[in-house]
């Protein structure tokens, strides 16, 4: 099992045990990552063979804005610039 990217995706392949009550056990770090807590309940789809889990985001998961306005102003807002300076036209 391992982590890959695929086409900027990042991909987790994990193994999952099922008890022999039919259960499945969610990883620490997975459930920490995904913000989902006991009792839950994940939306899922099953596609063929394929069973798709796609929780709804957690309020305590951080967005990736979060915090922006502490930097907004002092980040440059052109990679470009900050890397090779202004182009002269």
């Amino acid at each position: 099992m391992g982590e890959t990217s695929v086409d900027g995706s990042h991909r987790k392949e994990l193994s999952l045990t099922v008890d022999d009550r039919g259960r499945v056990t969610l990883p620490k770090d997975v459930r920490e990552q995904l913000g989902i807590e006991s009792n839950d309940e994940l939306p899922a789809t099953l596609v063929g063979s394929v069973l798709e889990v796609n929780p709804k985001p957690s309020s305590k998961l951080a967005l990736a804005t979060a915090g922006r306005d502490d930097w907004e102003n002092t980040t440059p807002t052109d990679a470009g610039d900050a890397l090779f300076g202004a182009m002269d036209e």
